[in-house]
């Protein structure tokens, strides 16, 4: 698993929330793929980080 820093993880919480309509029917490794894809984050982030990113997203 490669370490997402905080910086990042904000980064990417950001992007997410922004963009929420595009990812809503998604799952976690969808939602990587795109990400990845669309050079949003690297390719070593996991579908298990994007998933805590996710819940983070749920409880605000």
């Amino acid at each position: 698993m490669s370490c997402l820093t905080r910086n990042m993880q904000n980064q990417l919480s950001r992007y997410l929330q922004k963009n929420s309509a595009e990812f809503s029917s998604c799952d976690a490794e969808g939602i990587r793929v795109a990400l990845v894809s669309k050079g949003v984050c690297p390719s070593d982030v996991t579908a298990d980080q994007v998933s805590v990113i996710l819940k983070q997203l749920e409880n605000r």
